[in-house]
């Protein structure tokens, strides 16, 4: 009897000990596995890194979202026009694939095929060109925008700055995206030279009212929170809807100024001279209701210097006749 419950014993001693070594080996083979998969993890994400290295250039979008360019962009479908003239400014035109209906300068932006409307163009032709990245502005919407994305088409939506000298933030953005920072450094310092030698050194109390859009739809000028009411001031007069913000305005606050000049659109100037609603204006009644190219205000580039010539001119040539009329 002592023998079979010493047999017994020892054989559960033994089953304990054999099921001990297998949940050691178990533990083993478990670490071990474990550390070769992490380290064949980590070895394909070195490989990646090595492959990809740096990204070529990082920023924030007008979105907030954080944009990176793996590679220098070599095609490039444009869907603001006013990124596809500081794209040429830049000496990139060649890397230009696209654009849109409403692109019009420089005269070259005319034999690139057409990605239809600014902020809702057509995805299919985009695809179809196959870019490295689409660039646009903050007019761009958000769902042409997800939708380039989900095909895994870069985009690039540089955000819009309310200041003038935004421009100069904005145009070493883009710059930077084309892989071009010197020749962007190069346009800022011409621009701001251009601009520094029209800047006048003294205001004047020349009032200058921007008409965007005027009559049924209501009156659109350029508020005091605008990059156009800079261009105004920096040419020494005063913005006659500075009182405004954004780009609504009333028809009531219009006559109230009583603007010494009025910069009227292509697509405002018939209306703005031909309506009795502004007919008692001393802009109308002296002639001063100025047709101007919308385009070098409202597109935030390098030609906005041009406007900023404009308005200076003007106020030149009251201030000298005031100072004759003395």
């Amino acid at each position: 009897m002592k023998k079979v419950i010493a047999l017994s014993l020892s054989l559960v001693m033994l089953v304990g000990v054999m099921t001990a070594c297998s949940d050691t080996k178990t533990e083993e083979t478990t670490e071990a596995t474990t550390a070769a998969t992490t380290t064949a993890a980590e070895t394909e994400s070195e490989a990646t890194e090595a492959t990809l290295g740096d990204p070529f250039y990082t920023f924030t979008d007008a979105y907030g979202n954080e944009v990176v360019i793996q590679e220098e962009p070599q095609t490039i479908v444009s869907v603001s026009p006013t990124m596809t003239e500081i794209v040429y400014a830049l000496g990139a035109g060649d890397k230009l694939i696209g654009r849109t209906d409403y692109d019009d300068y420089p005269e070259a932006v005319f034999s690139l095929p057409s990605v239809g409307d600014i902020n809702a163009p057509d995805i299919e032709a985009i695809v179809a060109l196959d870019p490295d990245l689409v660039i646009a502005s903050s007019i761009f919407s958000e769902d042409s925008y997800n939708q380039l994305t989900e095909l895994g088409i870069n985009v690039a939506i540089v955000r819009d700055e309310e200041s003038f000298d935004g421009l100069y933030d904005v145009i070493n953005t883009v710059a930077a995206i084309l892989g071009v920072t010197e020749t962007g450094d190069a346009l800022v310092a011409d621009l701001k030279a251009e601009v520094d030698a029209i800047v006048a050194e003294e205001d004047t109390d020349i009032t200058v009212y921007y008409c965007m859009s005027c009559g049924e739809y209501g009156e659109f000028t350029a508020g005091g929170d605008t990059f156009i009411n800079d261009i105004i001031e920096m040419a020494g007069a005063k913005n006659a809807a500075a009182d405004a913000e954004g780009w609504m305005y009333s028809l009531e606050a219009l006559i109230a100024a009583d603007p010494d000049y009025v910069l009227a659109t292509q697509w405002s100037y018939d209306e703005f001279t031909t309506n009795a609603n502004y007919a008692d204006l001393q802009a109308v009644k002296n002639g001063n209701v100025i047709l101007v190219d919308s385009n070098i205000f409202e597109r935030q580039g390098p030609r906005n210097v041009e406007a900023l010539e404009l308005i200076s001119g003007l106020v030149h040539a009251e201030a000298t006749e005031e100072a004759q009329a003395a």
